[in-house]
């Protein structure tokens, strides 16, 4: 039996930051509403949700690491070796 992959554990980073924008968006922190430069353009959030997505989805696809796999991996986190 093959093991099911559980994405949305793997990816909670990825997952996060896209409800993150999402959140932000429904709460209307866009620069044409809120006047705050820091919110950024819609056209601008829109363009960071889709890339978000996009990178996601790739990763999955292609079986990538996750953000956090890749730091955990970058500093040596749950290594053995060490």
């Amino acid at each position: 039996m093959q093991a099911k992959l559980d994405i949305a554990n793997k990816y909670s980073y990825e997952l996060q930051e896209i409800s993150n924008k999402l959140n932000q968006l429904r709460n209307k922190r866009i620069y044409e509403i809120s006047n705050a430069k820091m919110d950024g353009f819609m056209a601008t959030n829109i363009d960071q949700l889709e890339n978000m997505i996009a990178e996601l989805i790739g990763k999955i696809e292609k079986g990538q690491e996750s953000t956090i796999e890749n730091l955990l991996r970058t500093f040596g986190v749950g290594n053995n070796n060490s």
